[in-house]
């Protein structure tokens, strides 16, 4: 017999998303999706890089991954915000590359993890890696343009203020006007902050509504907008709890990836010596082995002092251990997406069942739907086939003799 699973439909079951995020599956598709984003940033750069549109190093995304999460996240923080107000027009056109090809990405491959975590919660299943792939796949479109929704109803409303102030270009009569449609302006820049808001809030119910109800990227977004505006207190809640939780689970399994190449570094280093040495130090200036930056801190000296290495083999050597020690870093990454779209997915449901009285059982499956389809047209043809009516005919004209017989005995 399987494992029963404990399932309370409360504020309990985000507890859940611990277990559900190590599902093979989801492991699987969620490293992958972070490798094939970081290769689609790397590359997409370096292609505009030459042909001087930009000047970043696309080198600078494989250094924010092997740093740690104190040192890379302001980092990537501070590189969004510039990001958001380019000033140049090349700058803003490999943006909006990059952005639609991570979109691209993560409408797959969030699409299928989603779809797993849908299923596994609400009816206790497990689709193949294969048939969640399929149904992201035939939904790719409400997947890409559901977080592109709130994106486009703050750039409408920027664009009328845009459109206004070109209209006070005119002189005189312009001044006017943009006098007195200013407040206009400002109700704009009201809704503006509304819709930004409220999406960015809401943006993580977009992907589990479509994995969860089958349907598009208007239903998405307005079930991310009126569950968080019915339900504020449940939905704070709710986050709460899983970011608390989430960083308790991420602060361990940081830990035992750190300790588990700390470990390895220091066998190995006991066995080779003053080479492996050499090579350790070399590495700590390329990368920090740490995955969240509070485990180790590297001396002053250390940062200061150049290593070198002479000899191709040595070089070779700590190439591979800074492969390996990025691998790593991608797999303790990939717990936090794997976590993030299976305990926003569980939340989608405990709100849906609060706020609309679903069952939380109630998930769209479209192999039902085509089951039945294949069912009832079976049925049609075995109604209208010639040999089946003429088989019933017979049939029910041998009851009657049948019958008649039994009334003359």
């Amino acid at each position: 017999m399987g494992e029963t699973k404990t399932v309370v439909h409360d504020w309990r079951d985000i507890f859940r998303a611990f277990k559900m995020a190590f599902d093979p599956k989801k492991v699987f598709l969620g490293y992958i999706g972070l490798l094939a984003s970081l290769v689609w940033c790397v590359v997409a750069v370096a292609f505009f890089s030459a042909l001087k549109l930009v000047s970043t190093n696309p080198y600078a995304f494989i250094k924010l991954a092997l740093s740690s999460a104190r040192e890379g996240i302001p980092l990537a923080v501070k590189n969004s915000l510039l990001a958001i107000m380019p000033l140049d027009f090349g700058e803003f056109i490999v943006l909006g590359v990059l952005v639609f090809g991570l979109l691209v990405i993560w409408s797959l491959i969030g699409g299928a993890i989603t779809r797993i975590a849908s299923l596994d919660y609400a009816r206790d299943e497990s689709v193949s890696l294969m048939d969640a792939l399929k149904f992201a796949r035939k939904k790719f479109w409400s997947y890409f343009w559901s977080p592109l929704v709130p994106v486009i109803g703050v750039l409408f409303f920027a664009l009328c203020n845009v459109i206004g102030g070109m209209i006070g270009r005119i002189p005189v009569l312009g001044d006017i006007a943009v006098a007195v449609g200013f407040p206009l302006a400002m109700l704009s820049g009201l809704l503006m902050v509304f819709i930004g808001g409220i999406g960015a809030l809401g943006l993580c119910f977009m992907f589990p509504t479509i994995s969860a109800e089958g349907s598009d990227a208007f239903d998405a977004m307005s079930r991310a907008y009126s569950y968080v505006l019915s339900r504020p207190k449940q939905f704070i809640w709710y986050c709460i709890v899983n970011t608390l939780y989430g960083l308790a689970c991420l602060i361990i399994i940081a830990f035992v990836a750190w300790l588990m190449i700390r470990l390895s570094f220091c066998t190995v280093g006991l066995g080779m010596g003053q080479k492996f040495q050499a090579v350790q130090s070399f590495i700590l200036q390329k990368c920090d082995i740490a995955c969240l930056g509070f485990c180790t801190t590297p001396s002053a000296e250390a940062k200061t002092a150049v290593v070198s290495l002479d000899r191709w083999s040595l070089k070779f050597l700590a190439g591979m251990l800074i492969l390996y020690v990025g691998l790593i870093k991608l797999a303790v990454w990939t717990f936090v997406t794997t976590y993030l779209l299976s305990a926003k997915t569980i939340i989608y449901f405990l709100l849906r069942k609060e706020i609309d009285s679903t069952d939380v059982t109630d998930v769209y499956l479209e192999e039902k739907i085509e089951e039945k389809k294949e069912i009832s047209t079976k049925e049609t043809d075995k109604l209208f086939s010639p040999t089946e009516g003429t088989k019933e005919g017979r049939s029910s004209t041998e009851e009657g003799y049948k019958s008649k017989e039994g009334e003359a005995v």
